[in-house]
């Protein structure tokens, strides 16, 4: 009986395996650039880096299961969670908390273990408006 040789297979990637691992690839770089901030200015880096602090605040609020406190000092411009602190893009001219307006030095405002905030809307000098989105956690310069 003769026995035929079946044919040798390369151990490397077929072109079908190549596309998937680029698409899968593909998938989580796309949904990892809109929390980049690769090409920002001042003002930018100052709300990434004040973003960055809001985010650390919620995580530890939904790992924890325990409401967050933090203050925002007006005169100063900054952002004060417990012991740390990080400065605003500017000083405080107004605002508003859950659409109630702000008056006075500070205020505090929360984040829910559930990982949402209350709603903060700031106006800072040179007219410049941020807004912390309850949902996302975020100040978006409006």
């Amino acid at each position: 009986m003769v026995n035929h040789s079946k044919r040798n297979r390369s151990s490397g990637m077929t072109f079908i395996e190549l596309l998937i691992v680029l698409v899968i690839v593909g998938m989580g770089w796309f949904t990892l650039m809109p929390n980049l901030d690769l090409a920002g200015d001042g003002d930018a880096d100052v709300l990434s880096q004040v973003n960055s602090f809001v985010y650390k605040a919620r995580n530890t609020a939904v790992d924890t299961d325990s409401k967050q406190i933090l203050y925002i000092d007006f005169e100063e411009g900054f952002l004060q969670w417990g012991e740390d602190q990080v400065s605003l893009p500017g000083t405080v001219l107004s605002g508003h908390l859950n659409e109630e307006p702000l008056d006075g030095e500070g205020v505090d405002f929360f984040i829910y273990p559930e990982g949402f905030s209350d709603e903060v809307r700031l106006v800072l000098e040179g007219g410049v408006t941020l807004s912390l989105d309850p949902l996302s956690v975020r100040f978006l310069e409006m």
